[in-house]
């Protein structure tokens, strides 16, 4: 017990000395992704589960970017951030989807799960990011209640 002590101890020493430069990667690359107009193209719809895909030249990235930023890209971090930013803006297309599921079946597909992470590939220059259909939901509610708020607070 005390050797597994220890071994915790000196990897905490060892993460307090890490160079404030990894954090400056994350910046980067979400500034490169932020700068970038990324058109997203829905690859994949099956049992709730989403596909989708980005050109890795779109995200405002070259493939010495990706060998730079790999740990970062790869992490939950990024990974969750770029996915959620790229649904957002592009709602209208994702809540497309939405409206093709058979009514019988919606309540399994949408509300039987919860959408938790994002997951990502890169396969031929692409990004491809996949994820549940029940944070589209979840956005158009967000949107719903604001919108309620709103009207409640002016009248």
């Amino acid at each position: 017990m005390d050797d597994y002590i220890k071994s915790i101890k000196e990897q905490v020493k060892t993460q307090e000395n890490i160079e404030p430069k990894h954090l400056s990667n994350y910046r980067d690359l979400f500034l490169k992704f932020i700068k970038s107009d990324a058109k997203v193209k829905i690859e994949k719809i099956k049992d709730g589960d989403v596909t989708f895909s980005i050109a890795i030249k779109d995200m405002g990235l070259n493939y010495q970017d990706i060998q730079k930023y790999r740990s970062e890209i790869f992490s939950h971090l990024a990974v969750n951030f770029i996915g959620e930013v790229l649904v957002r803006e592009n709602i209208n297309e994702f809540a497309n989807i939405l409206t093709k599921i058979d009514k019988n079946r919606y309540a399994d597909v949408v509300n039987g799960f919860e959408h938790k992470k994002f997951g990502l590939k890169i396969n031929r220059n692409r990004f491809n990011f996949c994820f549940h259909i029940s944070l589209v939901q979840s956005i158009l509610n967000e949107g719903f209640r604001r919108e309620v708020r709103r009207k409640m607070e002016r009248s």
